[in-house]
C-alpha cells in the first residue's frame, strides 16, 4: 500500500470516530438544553432572536451552543460519507452506513426547527433524541467498519470465529432496539412534565403499580418499568460478552462498562426523583444513557461485522483500495 493511501486510511478511521464521540458530546448537550429550560431559549430558528449571534443570556447561549455542536456534526457526518464512497467501495456496509447517517443528521436538524417553531412537543423532542442515537451507531459502524478493513486488521477480524462472537452480537442488537423504547418514553417523560409525577423511588407516590394513577404518573412509571426490564438484556449481554474474551476484541472492557454504567444509570435515575431533578444529575442521567447505548453499538459490531475478502479490496486502484 502507498504511504499516502495508509495516511488516508487512518484520517478516515479518525474522522469516523471522532464524528461518533462529537454526536456523544451534542447528546450531553441537548441533555443540559433541556435540563436547563433553554429549549426556547433562541425562538426562532436557524436564527436566535433574530440574529447569527445569540444575545448574552444564559439560555440563548446554551442553545445556540448545542445548535453549533450539531452543526459541526453535521458537516463532518458529510465529511465521513466522502471519505467511505471515494476510498471504502469494496465494503458496502462501510459505504452505505456512512450515507444513512447524512440523512438522519438532515432528520435530526429537522426535527430541531420543529422543536423550536412548534414549542418543544414531547414526541417530537423524544425523536429528536432517539435519531441522535442513531446517528451516534452509524458513526459508531463506519468507524468500526473502516477500522476492520484495514489491510493490517483484516485478518484479525475475518478469522474471529462468528458461531462464538454472534451470540454477544444478537445479545447487543436485542438490546439496543429495548433501549430505543426506553429513551423514547424518557425523552417524552422528560419534555411532558411527567419527570415529577412521582415524588419517590421506586414506588411512585406510594404505590407500585399505579392504582387510579393520572397519565403523568403512568407516563413516568412507564419510562421505569422499561429501564427496569433492560436488566434482562444488559445482564445476559455482559455474561456472554465476558465468556468470550478469547474470541472478541475488547471483551472484558465491553462486559464490564456495560455493567457498571447501567448500574451508574440507575442510581442517577433514582438520585434524580430523590433530589428534584437537578441539572447536573439529569444531564448525567442521559449521558450515562448514551454511554450504554455506544457500549452496546461497539458490541454488536465488533461481534457481527467481518471485512470483505481481501481480493475485493486488492482490484481497486491504490487510493481506492484504503481500506
Amino acid at each position: 500500500m502507498q504511504r499516502g493511501a495508509h495516511l488516508t486510511m487512518k484520517a478516515a478511521q479518525r474522522l469516523a470516530l471522532a464524528t461518533a464521540l462529537l454526536t456523544l458530546l451534542l447528546v450531553a448537550v441537548g441533555a443540559y438544553v433541556r435540563a436547563t429550560g433553554s429549549g426556547l431559549g433562541c425562538p426562532d430558528w436557524p436564527t436566535c432572536h433574530g440574529g447569527v449571534v445569540p444575545p448574552g443570556d444564559k439560555q440563548p447561549v446554551i442553545e445556540y451552543t448545542h445548535r453549533f455542536v450539531a452543526s459541526l456534526v453535521g458537516l463532518m457526518v458529510i465529511a465521513t460519507a466522502a471519505f467511505a464512497w471515494r476510498h471504502y467501495r469494496h465494503a458496502p456496509f462501510t459505504v452505505w452506513t456512512a450515507m444513512l447517517a447524512v440523512p438522519l443528521v438532515v432528520l435530526q436538524g429537522i426535527l430541531g426547527a420543529i422543536t423550536v417553531w412548534t414549542e418543544l412537543p414531547p414526541e417530537i423532542v423524544a425523536t429528536h433524541l432517539l435519531t441522535a442515537m442513531l446517528v451516534l451507531s452509524c458513526q459508531l459502524a463506519v468507524a468500526v467498519s473502516m477500522y476492520a478493513e484495514d489491510p493490517d486488521r483484516r485478518a484479525t477480524f475475518a478469522s474471529l470465529a462468528r458461531a462464538r462472537t454472534r451470540p454477544a452480537g444478537t445479545l447487543a442488537v436485542a438490546a439496543l432496539i429495548w433501549m430505543a423504547a426506553v429513551l423514547w418514553v424518557g425523552g417524552y417523560m422528560a419534555e411532558s412534565g411527567a419527570s415529577t409525577a412521582c415524588a419517590d423511588w421506586p414506588t411512585c407516590n406510594g404505590f407500585a403499580m399505579l392504582p387510579g394513577a393520572d397519565d403523568q404518573e403512568i407516563t413516568h412509571m412507564v419510562h421505569r418499568y422499561l429501564a427496569g426490564g433492560f436488566v434482562f438484556f444488559i445482564v445476559p449481554f455482559a455474561v456472554s460478552t465476558w465468556r468470550r474474551q478469547g474470541d472478541l476484541p475488547w471483551a472484558r472492557e465491553l462486559a464490564v462498562a456495560a455493567g457498571l454504567l447501567y448500574v451508574a444509570q440507575v442510581v442517577a435515575g433514582a438520585l434524580n426523583v430523590w433530589w428534584v431533578f437537578p441539572d447536573e444529575l439529569t444531564v448525567a442521567h442521559t449521558t450515562i444513557a448514551a454511554g450504554v447505548w455506544f457500549t452496546l453499538s461497539a458490541a454488536a459490531l465488533l461481534a457481527l461485522y467481518r471485512p470483505v475478502a481481501a481480493s475485493a479490496a486488492s482490484r481497486l486502484s491504490p487510493v481506492e483500495a484504503v481500506a
